[in-house]
């Protein structure tokens, strides 16, 4: 946890003399050196020919440019504008880009600790009935939705994603099942279904795979409007208590920040991340599940190594009784490079970051 990149270790006085801007500031001792910084356009980083380890990093420069849309991105690249695409292929030109000639050089694929799910507020009704929550579970054909997205994901049943300590192979969760589905939302006093809301970014493919899941709850009589908005607003909706009743997390789901099974609980399901501003969006909290917690995350004895998982896997399989989540994906990541650069899969594809720039170069 302390390796996080926002854990960093910084100069006391550098931030003292920053009065505040630190931020715009940035110091370190990295591979590379902010040189320049366009804010919401471009950052550019040089060597640090003072790095400790020798030889490294292999590039002298690079340049980072944002706020591209991902199509425009893969457009440059094969124009030999760009080196790197990093948020992806876009799902509508995957199968083009595979197909191509120079398709196997350009294409990284590899998985990553990456969970999409849909939140259930259980603050608001219907979704306080853990028969609700239950039977939507059941409602969402997941192998539909690996299909939008050209098979770059496999269907998930629990929190964790298969990479991940504590991830449990042998559960298999809530099965699609229309008409058991269909059946519970009766017991639970929904023969009819009900209305609701539906969020998501607004970014291909996420209305798409929103809209795939509208259709579902249709299926089992839930009839849910799709607002799909920019990102920050949906964020802001799922912050808020009560605002957002379900929300589809693609494109900002849950990729670990450090790999360890407690990154998924703390955050977006634990007590301490069901507050305003938070990214607990289900507003779920379980007293003893967040007890069971802080004991899994307190055994600090590497001989319990293999206990302290066992726990953790627990305790998120535990969860799915409650059903506070619908996951439903467990998103493979594809980054397309430029034909010159070199260096294996890894370097443009890590669990827990993007891409290894110390480790990036150019073939000759």
């Amino acid at each position: 946890m302390l390796a996080i990149n926002f854990a960093s270790v910084v100069p006391k006085e550098a931030v003292e003399a920053a009065a505040g801007d630190f931020g715009k500031k940035p110091v370190g001792s990295g591979t590379f050196i902010l040189k320049d910084w366009t804010i919401g356009q471009q950052l550019v980083f040089e060597r640090n020919k003072d790095y400790f380890v020798k030889g490294v990093p292999y590039i002298d420069s690079f340049k980072v440019e944002v706020g591209q849309e991902p199509l425009v991105a893969l457009l440059r690249l094969q124009k030999g504008e760009v080196d790197i695409a990093g948020d992806g292929i876009p799902p509508a030109k995957f199968l083009e880009i595979k197909n191509s000639a120079d398709g196997a050089q350009m294409i990284v694929d590899g998985e990553q600790l990456h969970t999409g799910y849909i939140t259930l507020n259980t603050k608001v009704k219907p979704f306080d009935n853990v028969k609700v929550r239950q039977a939507l579970n059941m409602a969402i054909n997941k192998e539909r939705i690996t299909r939008i997205l050209n098979g770059r994901a496999t269907p998930a049943n629990q929190p964790l994603p298969p990479l991940m300590p504590g991830y449990d192979k042998s559960f298999t969760g809530y099965a699609y099942d229309v008409a058991k589905a269909e059946a519970l939302l009766a017991e639970a006093g929904y023969p009819d279904g009900f209305e609701t809301v539906l969020y998501s970014t607004n970014t291909d493919p996420q209305p798409r795979i929103a809209q795939a899941i509208q259709q579902d709850l249709a299926a089992v009589g839930v009839k849910a409007e799709v607002r799909a908005l920019a990102q920050a607003n949906v964020i802001s909706a799922g912050g808020t208590e009560g605002e957002a009743p379900m929300i589809w997390s693609g494109g900002m789901a849950w990729i670990a920040d450090f790999p360890d099974p407690s990154n998924f609980y703390g955050p977006i399901l634990g007590c301490a991340g069901a507050v305003p501003g938070g990214w607990n969006w289900s507003w779920y909290c379980n007293a003893d599940l967040d007890k069971r917690a802080v004991a899994a995350d307190s055994m600090s004895d590497p001989a319990k190594a293999a206990e302290r998982t066992a726990a953790w896997g627990n305790i998120f399989t535990d969860i799915m009784a409650d059903a506070p989540w619908i996951p439903v994906i467990n998103e493979r990541r594809v980054v397309a490079k430029s034909l010159r650069m070199g260096g294996a899969d890894n370097i443009y594809i890590d669990p827990t970051r993007v891409i290894n720039y110390d480790a990036i170069y150019v073939k000759q």
